[in-house]
């Protein structure tokens, strides 16, 4: 038996999002979400122990705002892996230090339990 050593719980949300690296911006969805993470689909493999920027498009009732702006937190690549259906899942960890950025991911969270 395996034991989970994650230290937050994770939800398993769909959001649209982007993953700012040195070269470009790529389009991104959540395949799961957490206090302290995210796991994103994109479609290029994504270097593992680099640093990107995240903007998640968070949404109330399911439904995204078009007027809300994204939330913004820089992040470490963890992990990547090719999915079986094409493109690349990647777990990503939070930079902690951006505490108003932390706060809003754990409100939405909140709200999804």
């Amino acid at each position: 038996m395996t034991k989970d050593l994650r230290q937050a719980v994770r939800y398993d949300v769909e959001v649209a999002a982007e993953v700012y690296t040195k070269s470009a911006v790529l389009p991104a969805q959540t395949r799961n979400l957490s206090n302290t993470g995210v796991c994103l689909d994109v479609e290029v493999e994504l270097p593992e122990r680099t640093a990107v920027g995240v903007s998640l498009f968070l949404v109330t009732d399911g439904i995204e705002d078009p007027d809300a702006k994204p939330l913004n937190i820089k992040a470490d690549i963890i992990w990547s892996s090719p999915r079986d259906a094409g493109g690349f899942s990647s777990g990503m960890r939070f930079d902690s230090s951006n505490e108003a950025a932390v706060k809003a991911i754990a409100d939405f969270l909140a709200q999804l339990s």
